[in-house]
């Protein structure tokens, strides 16, 4: 799974540039490379596949239940997708443990970069605690190992 929570100003700073110049009609063929790339600084068709293919994936580990979508690139988010969304990750938040600095699932509108960090971190910390929990069991043929070093045989 990949996550992307390291979104910053400057990401913002050049999806404006990009915006001004694509509306001046002065944008070059590498910018539109650029912007087509999926940049990081506007939320767009593969962010949202990416945080709802990530969400079902890390739920269906917990057994909890969420509605996902997949999204088309003409769609249109509404207000009730970015509930959707947040309930989702509350709801995966709330099944599992998270690190210490995991951040709090952000309140709506979730209008600010931060917050698609935030949305993004809880899935990561949650799925990286999950894993690390999955990994730590030892299994001895079909039983999970507790540690005994004797037994009657």
């Amino acid at each position: 799974m990949k996550f992307v929570y390291d979104r910053t100003q400057s990401d913002i700073d050049r999806v404006k540039e990009l915006n001004q110049k694509y509306l001046a009609r002065t944008i070059t063929d590498e910018e539109k490379a650029e912007w087509a790339s999926g940049i990081k600084g506007a939320l767009n068709v593969s962010d949202l596949n990416r945080i709802e293919s990530n969400t079902a994936q890390i739920a269906s580990f917990l057994a909890v239940t969420v509605q996902t979508k997949t999204w088309n690139y003409n769609d249109i988010p509404r207000a009730s997708d970015y509930l959707r969304i947040r309930n989702n990750v509350q709801a995966v938040r709330d099944a599992w443990a998270a690190l210490s600095d995991t951040p709090e699932t952000p309140t709506q509108p979730l209008s600010t970069y931060q917050k698609w960090n935030d949305i993004e971190r809880i899935l990561h910390d949650v799925n990286y605690v999950y894993e690390r929990t999955m990994n730590s069991y030892y299994y001895c043929d079909t039983e999970i190992y507790a540690g005994e070093g004797a037994g009657i045989l």
